[in-house]
C-alpha cells in the first residue's frame, strides 16, 4: 500500500471515528516501527534516532514515547526512560504497564518514594500485576518497611503461587527477622510449586538448608545444600554453607567441601566468606573441636 493510499484511507477514517490521522501522524507510525524492528535487532543507537524522530513529529504519540522508553531502560539511560514514561502517562493514564515500568525505572534509580507511587498506581489498575506487588515488596525493603514488604511478597504469591522471585525474597526476609517457623514453611511451599525448574529449586533448596542451619539442626541443613548442590554443582554459596554445617558433624566431610569451596571461589566471592573458609579449615585440621 503505498502512502498516498494511506492517507486517503487515514482521512476517511478522521472522518468517520474522529481519530487522530494526520500526515504528521502516519510518519510518526512508521518512524515507531522502525525503532521496534531496530530494538528487537538490538541495534540501539539507530532504535532510539527512529523513536525521537517519531516523538518530534507528533508528540502525542503516545506509544513512539512508550517504544523510546524502553529502548532506553535497554541502554540504562534510566532519566530518559523517565521522563518518556511520564509523557506516555501525561496522554494516557489509564495503561498499567506505563506505571509498573515507570516503577521498575525509579526502582533503578533507587528514588524509592517515586517507585512506590508509580507501583501502587500500576496496582490500582491492575490487581493482579503480581510483578508490580513483588517490586513494591523491594522497593520497601529498600525503605527499611519489613512488614510491608512481607505482605507485597505474599500478595505476590497469591496472585501467582509458581513466581519463584516472591518465594526466594519471602522466605530470605523471613529468616532475616527470625521468623524461622513461616521461612521454612513459605520455601518448602515454593520447593512444592517449582518442582521441576532446576536452577530456581536449588537456591530454594539453599536458602532452606540456610534455615535448619540457624535452627543448629546440621544434618537437615546438609540435607537440603547437598540437594542445591545435586541440582546446580557450580553453586559456590551452597559449598560453603554445606562444608561449614559439615564441620560440626563430620570433621573429613567438611574439609572436603571447604576445600572444594576454595578452589571454586571467584572474583565475585566474598573475601570474607573465603576468610572463614580457611580458618574453619585450620581450626578442624589441627583437631580442635567445633562447638556450635
Amino acid at each position: 500500500m503505498n502512502k498516498k493510499l494511506v492517507l486517503a484511507i487515514c482521512a476517511v477514517a478522521t472522518v468517520l471515528s474522529g481519530s487522530k490521522c494526520s500526515r504528521e501522524h502516519v510518519h510518526s507510525v512508521e518512524a515507531m516501527n522502525s525503532c521496534v524492528d531496530y530494538h528487537a535487532r538490538k541495534l540501539y543507537p539507530q532504535a532510539i534516532r527512529d523513536c525521537s524522530k517519531a516523538v518530534s513529529l507528533d508528540p502525542e504519540n503516545e506509544q513512539a514515547h512508550h517504544n523510546i522508553a524502553i529502548v532506553y531502560i535497554a541502554t540504562k539511560e534510566y532519566e530518559q526512560a523517565a521522563n518518556h514514561l511520564q509523557s506516555a502517562i501525561n496522554l494516557n493514564n489509564t495503561v498499567p504497564i506505563y506505571y509498573y515500568q515507570l516503577g521498575e525505572v525509579y526502582q533503578w534509580m533507587s528514588q524509592w518514594e517515586r517507585a512506590e507511587t508509580a507501583f501502587k498506581k500500576a496496582i490500582e489498575l491492575d490487581d493482579n500485576l503480581y510483578k508490580a506487588h513483588y517490586h513494591l515488596g523491594q522497593v520497601y525493603e529498600a525503605m527499611d518497611n519489613p512488614q510491608q514488604a512481607l505482605q507485597k511478597y505474599t500478595d505476590a504469591l497469591n496472585k501467582n503461587g509458581g513466581f519463584f522471585d516472591a518465594y526466594r525474597e519471602l522466605g530470605s526476609l523471613y529468616l532475616d527477622y527470625d521468623f524461622i517457623p513461616q521461612a521454612k514453611q513459605v520455601l518448602q511451599e515454593g520447593i512444592k510449586a517449582l518442582i521441576g525448574r532446576g536452577d530456581e529449586l536449588a537456591i530454594l533448596h539453599s536458602r532452606l538448608g540456610a534455615v535448619f542451619s540457624a535452627e543448629k539442626n546440621h544434618d537437615a541443613a546438609i540435607t537440603e545444600f547437598r540437594t542445591a548442590l545435586e541440582l546446580k554443582p557450580n553453586m559456590v554459596d551452597a559449598m560453603f554453607s554445606l562444608g561449614w554445617n559439615y564441620s560440626y558433624v563430620n570433621v573429613e566431610n567438611a574439609k572436603i567441601w571447604l576445600q572444594k569451596f576454595t578452589e571454586s571461589a571467584t572474583q565475585d566471592t566474598p573475601a570474607d566468606y573465603l576468610s572463614a573458609a580457611a580458618g574453619r579449615l585450620a581450626e578442624i585440621s589441627n583437631g580442635k573441636p567445633i562447638i556450635d
